[in-house]
């Protein structure tokens, strides 16, 4: 999957958002080795001082996307070459040169027309340049509107399908967590899980803790608070797996992981529920402070009596 990082970076402070943009005609480009065969890493970059926004993208593409690039230029050494990355938005056209599989240079954009004539057979508005730009840039093509579609999300406008190439929504993304079940009806909520780390890996560590078909919210809730596979099954080794994972992450807000439940237990406390441990932790009840409790005689209190005893300032 491609790496979210599309970001629009702000050279200056942001033109309003009624002004109107101006695209760029075009920009630099650097490709360099990928880790995977076929595969190459593509970056692309543009912004001058006039443009109120720049651009900076990196992603692992096949290397037959670069129309006209053979494996020859790449392995040249200072030769110009010239190519194309052709995308159902637009089209940059490249020039540059390749030293030891690593290259360099600059591209000019153009936009398609016939993107523009395929949106709206599919009842989409026509983008504005900046827009149509934008989804060249990320990549953003007519089989991701295609999918939303068949996954049976409500149909995205031009500026829709803009925002999700800036945020990493690609074909992939929708792809991936469709097939594990989300469907969410609306580009925004795809955009708000991508904004927080939610990917295919986040949700496949939750099924196979067992919470499954959760909201996006939810999804969204547990990634923010540190719920992750990891700690789901370090609390589930511990005793602990709760129906409602809003439970874990209450726990997890306040500092109740598996070190302190095992340290808790090995206290003498070995069933006490989340709710308590939550309060024994906000309380500062720590295996230190019971053992301290017993040295000075007070046998093994209740729950309730050790944490009086803590906000009374027994040290």
């Amino acid at each position: 999957m491609k790496s979210p990082v599309l970001l629009l970076a702000f050279a200056a402070l942001a033109a309003p958002l009624t002004a109107q943009r101006t695209v760029p005609s075009g920009g630099q480009w650097l490709i360099e080795p990928a880790e995977h065969a076929g595969m190459v890493r593509l970056t692309i970059r543009y912004g001058e001082h006039r443009y109120s926004e720049s651009w900076n993208s990196q992603d692992d593409v096949p290397a037959s996307e670069l129309v006209g690039l053979s494996a020859a230029d790449m392995g040249g050494s200072g030769a110009t070459v010239h190519f194309k990355i052709v995308r159902s938005a637009g089209t940059l056209d490249c020039e540059g040169w390749f030293d030891g599989g690593k290259g360099s240079g600059h591209f000019t954009y153009a936009a398609n027309a016939g993107f523009v004539a395929e949106l709206a057979n599919r009842g989409i508005n026509a983008p504005t340049a900046w827009e149509q730009f934008s989804m060249t840039m990320s990549g953003i093509g007519l089989d991701l509107v295609d999918e939303l579609k068949r996954q049976g999300y409500d149909r995205p406008t031009s500026g829709d399908l803009a925002r999700m190439g800036t945020h990493g929504v690609d074909l992939e993304y929708v792809r991936a967590i469709g097939a594990r079940g989300y469907h969410l009806g609306d580009a925004e909520a795809l955009v708000r899980m991508r904004d927080h780390g939610v990917d295919p890996e986040f949700i496949e560590s939750l099924d196979s803790a067992g919470y499954t078909k959760l909201g996006a919210e939810d999804l969204v809730r547990l990634r923010d608070h540190g719920v992750d596979g990891d700690y789901i099954a370090e609390m589930k080794d511990a005793g602990y797996m709760p129906s409602n994972p809003e439970e874990l992450v209450e726990s997890r807000d306040h500092g109740v992981d598996a070190s302190y439940v095992r340290s808790i237990k090995e206290a003498g406390y070995d069933s006490l529920s989340l709710r308590d441990l939550r309060r024994a932790r906000d309380h500062g009840v720590t295996k230190a402070f019971i053992r301290r409790v017993a040295d000075r005689g007070y046998g093994k209190p209740s729950l309730d009596e050790v944490i009086r005893l803590r906000d009374r300032g027994l040290d």
